[in-house]
């Protein structure tokens, strides 16, 4: 497999004699085809996704408890401003 469409050499990542960067120990570069490796650099948003996935669920969550909460309160107070409440006088 080739990394490089100029490559010339038959190497892939696995194969590939990489050599430390002396200005940046994150970076790598393959010595035969030049291919550079980034050792500290997220590959894919996936981790990303997978947080703001959470954070919706938790801000949809608290939004519907809020509202649960709220409705139990306005039953409750047009219960107490009702106007057919009963008096009753011992």
């Amino acid at each position: 497999m080739m990394l490089d469409k100029n490559c010339h050499h038959d190497c892939n990542q696995n194969q590939c004699p990489f050599a430390q960067d002396t200005g940046n120990p994150n970076r790598y570069v393959c010595l035969k085809c030049g291919v550079e490796r980034e050792i500290n650099q997220y590959s894919s948003g996936f981790g990303s996704f997978l947080l703001l996935l959470l954070s919706l669920f938790i801000a949809f969550q608290l939004l519907v408890n809020y509202e649960k909460q709220n409705n139990g309160q306005r039953q409750q107070q047009s219960l107490n401003n009702s106007p057919n409440k009963a008096i009753i006088h011992l």
